[in-house]
């Protein structure tokens, strides 16, 4: 009987060993983790930033010498195709992809219409430097 105990005694005691050390190991994980998306989210947020404001004086040249030529959304799209995204908050999410949205319409008009129709190039513009004041704003 008393083997019966210590054996008891043994096993739940190795148990709770190994439920411990499973725990902290998930803990440490998860610490790690926040951590590592954290640091992604911050170099986002930075990559995004500089690339409107990128934007922004791309479009104040391209109204000032009258140069209209596309816009390149590739760090949207590779944020998207990495799935990143998701590390932001949704709100932010929406109005970035409303802002690389505008200026992918632009392309399209761009490629269609060409320069013939500057004004409607200019008001395309005039949104997008809207839109895109407003993610700079909402990242700040």
């Amino acid at each position: 009987m008393a083997e019966l105990i210590d054996i008891i005694t043994e096993s739940v005691i190795l148990s709770v060993i190994i439920f411990g050390a499973v725990f902290v190991e998930h803990w440490i994980y998860r610490r790690v983790q926040k951590t590592e998306d954290s640091s992604a989210r911050k170099k986002i947020i930075l990559l995004i930033k500089e690339d409107l404001t990128r934007k922004m004086r791309f479009i104040t040249e391209s109204v000032k010498y009258k140069d209209y030529k596309p816009f390149f959304t590739n760090v949207w799209d590779s944020v998207i195709i990495s799935g990143k995204q998701t590390l932001l908050p949704f709100e932010m999410i929406k109005n970035l992809e409303h802002t690389y949205s505008w200026m992918k319409y632009y392309n399209t008009e761009l490629k269609e219409q060409g320069q013939r129709n500057e004004q409607t190039l200019i008001e395309l513009l005039s949104e997008i430097k809207n839109t895109t004041e407003l993610s700079v704003d909402m990242i700040k």
